[in-house]
């Protein structure tokens, strides 16, 4: 009945309040504006700035009359009454330069009449929210002038009865100068809009012949007709078309994949015993998550530390997810690496590695070789001091490439070590200070132990 209701041309009216913004469309300063002041400080002499925020809006209030003629379309006619600070002219900058400068404010009575077309997205009688979109034609009065503009804008209606006769109504227009007496400006409302309900004429019964029927054939006796009845040789109830729910789920048994286990319509009857998503009938591990690619079971984790195999480095050591499955390397040998890393060092602005380095180089070199499974990122980073002969970033990738030459030269595997210059893009400290600049010239060894 209420879907009917809806159906039928409806009356209301409604009362808004809100405000006229003139002077964002032309500034670009929507919602408020910043105002400079300048005061002599009378202590120092010199000149004080203040800013103070302000709102650039100007109450209103509005009245409307609304015709519904069908569920998604209907109009409106609406007066809205304001006192606005109204520009002068129709040159807007003139009326920026005149608010920007505090001038004298020229308050005056606008009034509008707007009439509209509405467009509502999701209709009232079906949702909560309704909102909808508008356009239509507007023409507005201030002394002296009159003016049209075209507005344009959205709106949203809340239901707040059960009959769908009152609603709080939200909405923001942006109004099109039309006329040269008038200038683009935003309206925003609030308020009430109320429906009344239509008028239902009644109509006189018709009254039919008495005829006498056949008699119902009903062969499965569940008192709906044969000629109604999806199963007429199963009963079943009248909801479910005279079918049978042996489970009952709500699913007839002729459509249920799974007739006699109670289950959800979006899997045709069938239930999902480990909320996978994927139903019982086809899921290979129905009481244990998983994932579709493995038929409903989870990822194959071969060494049980939770990272599955496809993702694993090391599918048969167990480790971290924070280290690819692998295990976690000794700190010790993390921190020697680290060791090494900050006792290397170059002949200035160049990537020759001087002599006092070797050593701690050869004993990473020792350490790599003696534990096969490691790997080594090798980084450059400079300062923001530019070399004379070539860029900073040409300069760290040069020493990261020499210290991965030399650890080959002595033995490490090529491929167990990667070399990457980064530049001054990485600081650690200020470039600012020579002590900040010390810290940024440096190079960084990184251990893992998986191939990336």
């Amino acid at each position: 009945m209420a879907a009917t209701a809806f159906a039928q041309k409806r009356d209301g009216i409604g009362i808004s309040f809100g405000a006229n913004d003139f002077y964002g469309p032309q500034t670009g300063n929507y919602i408020t504006d910043k105002v400079y002041t300048v005061n002599q400080n009378l202590d120092t002499g010199l000149p004080d700035t203040s800013v103070k925020t302000t709102f650039r809006w100007h109450p209103l209030v509005k009245f409307s009359y609304w015709r519904r003629y069908s569920n998604h379309f209907d109009g409106s006619i609406s007066l809205t009454l304001g006192n606005v600070d109204y520009p002068t002219s129709a040159d807007d900058t003139n009326y920026v330069i005149r608010r920007k400068l505090g001038a004298t404010k020229f308050v005056q009575l606008l009034a509008e009449l707007d009439a509209r077309f509405n467009y509502n997205i999701l209709t009232k009688e079906n949702y909560f929210i309704s909102p909808y979109l508008f356009a239509g034609i507007s023409g507005s009065h201030r002394p002296g002038y009159f003016g049209a503009t075209v507005p344009i804008g959205a709106g949203l209606n809340f239901n707040l009865s059960k009959s769908h006769d009152l609603y709080l109504n939200l909405e923001s227009a942006y109004k099109i100068a039309a006329t040269s007496h008038d200038q683009n400006h935003l309206q925003h409302s609030f308020g009430f809009v109320y429906w009344f309900q239509p008028g239902y004429a009644r109509t006189k019964p018709n009254v039919a012949p008495s005829v006498v029927l056949p008699p119902v054939s009903d062969r499965d006796n569940d008192g709906l007709a044969d000629n109604e009845d999806a199963c007429p040789d199963i009963p079943g109830p009248a909801h479910l078309n005279g079918c049978p729910d042996s489970d009952g789920d709500g699913i007839n048994d002729k459509d249920d994949a799974c007739p006699l286990v109670a289950g959800l319509a979006q899997y045709h009857g069938c239930p999902d015993s480990d909320g996978d998503g994927i139903p019982d009938n086809t899921d290979k591990c129905p009481y244990l998550a998983g994932l579709p690619q493995y038929n409903g079971c989870p990822a194959p984790d071969r060494d049980h530390d939770g990272v599955p195999d496809a993702e694993d480095r090391c599918p048969d050591q167990a480790g971290p997810a924070s280290n690819q499955g692998c295990p976690e390397i000794k700190k010790e040998v993390v921190e020697k690496a680290e060791k090494v890393a900050k006792a290397v060092f170059f002949e200035t602005g160049k990537a020759s590695i001087k002599k006092v380095s070797f050593k701690s180089l050869d004993e990473l070199a020792k350490m790599m070789k003696d534990d096969a499974s490691l790997y080594a990122d090798i980084e450059g980073h400079t300062d923001n001091v530019q070399p004379k002969s070539y860029t900073n970033m040409d300069l760290s990738q040069k020493r990261a490439d020499a210290v991965r030459e030399y650890l080959i030269k002595q033995g490490v595997n090529a491929d167990h070590l990667t070399a990457q210059g980064f530049g001054d893009t990485q600081p650690v400290a200020s470039n600012d200070t020579a002590d900040g600049r010390a810290k940024n010239r440096r190079t960084v060894i990184k251990l893992r132990n998986y191939a990336k």
